[in-house]
């Protein structure tokens, strides 16, 4: 916590004068921001800005957009602190550079598309998701599910590679993974022990995706993708570690009690459950977990929730909670074992 700065004695008070609404109001013009910055990754135009820079006449013709619309889009970039203008020419940002030209070490854009395409158009729902406390986000099109798998993927890339090397899976033999999506999760566990064998369940064309990625890969031996919804098919038995990854946070504690008892009937006697997610240990999420809160409940009703609420919740399920381990923040393992 930090203590409020102390004022040297003798020294005024500056006034600052009565408030004005400028704040307020770009807060309220945010989204258009948003969605400049989402065309913009559309059209490729940090790309098409070059290391060298570009006129707004280049960029145009390179995205293939009006001249009027690449200066009108520059404007807000630059206002934005994503472009820098050098004389009549525009260069990229550092940061801009490194993730949105799709010429740095770390690609942002995958992300900025699942959020153009899958949750801007959820939170148009917000007042209704935040008063009912149910999620507005209905049936995802093929392009949309495509972009909302890929985000995923990319957000828990470095949590999963954390997962794999602070977790030890030693003793166990088989993981199933509960809602693993791409296997992002699975894959890296899997490459560090190579005793271990594991079974994905996922929707069915989630889990078809991944069984045609893996079927010619090193791990087509080792991982088993199978279709199926968790909440009401039958689970794969005879696993001693479960993993339940960034799940919890999409549903509400009644249906997350659910799962936990369907998935305290299928692990072996001395096996344990594994949730990882981002947890919320106090009052304040976060600062990078605190968009997931209003996020989670547009998807389907979840939330961030506090380690004691899920411990409460394993209780209830037959589970009994072991502890919490820590990742890089602001991601977590709560670990239980069969009651």
């Amino acid at each position: 916590m930090f203590a409020p700065p102390v004022q040297p004695a003798g020294e005024k008070t500056v006034d600052a004068g009565p408030p004005t609404p400028v704040r307020i109001i770009e807060l309220f013009a945010g989204f258009m921001v948003s969605k400049t910055l989402f065309a913009a990754i559309e059209f490729g135009f940090f790309a098409a800005v070059g290391p060298a820079g570009a006129t707004p006449a280049e960029i145009g013709e390179r995205c293939s957009i009006p001249e009027r619309s690449a200066r009108a889009i520059a404007d807000l970039m630059v206002d934005a602190g994503l472009l820098v203008r050098d004389g009549e020419r525009l260069r990229n940002a550092p940061d801009a550079e490194a993730f949105l030209a799709g010429r740095g070490p770390f690609d942002l854009r995958p992300l900025a598309r699942y959020w153009d395409t899958v949750s801007y158009p959820t939170w148009v729902n917000a007042a209704t998701a935040f008063r009912t406390r149910r999620g507005v986000r209905g049936d995802l099109d093929e392009e949309q599910a495509e972009a909302y798998e890929s985000a995923v993927a990319l957000v828990t890339a470095e949590t999963a590679a954390d997962l794999a090397r602070e977790y030890d899976f030693g003793p166990h033999r088989r993981v199933l993974d509960v809602g693993g999506g791409l296997a992002t999760f699975l894959k890296p566990i899997l490459e560090r022990y190579a005793h271990l064998t594991a079974t994905l369940v996922e929707l069915p064309d989630v889990a078809g995706v991944v069984a045609q990625q893996t079927a010619a890969g090193p791990l087509a031996a080792r991982l088993e993708a199978v279709g199926a919804d968790f909440f009401a098919d039958s689970l794969p038995t005879g696993h001693d570690a479960i993993l339940v990854a960034n799940v919890v946070h999409l549903f509400d504690p009644e249906h997350i009690v659910q799962l936990l008892r369907r998935l305290r009937d299928v692990v072996t006697p001395d096996g344990r459950l594994l949730l990882v997610d981002w947890w919320r240990t106090d009052a304040a999420p976060h600062p990078s977990a605190r968009f997931g809160a209003g996020e989670f409940l547009m998807i389907s009703g979840g939330d961030l929730y506090q380690v004691d609420d899920v411990a409460q919740w394993l209780g209830e399920a037959g589970w009994r909670f072991v502890g919490l381990q820590p990742l890089p923040p602001p991601s977590g393992v709560i670990v239980a074992e069969p009651a």
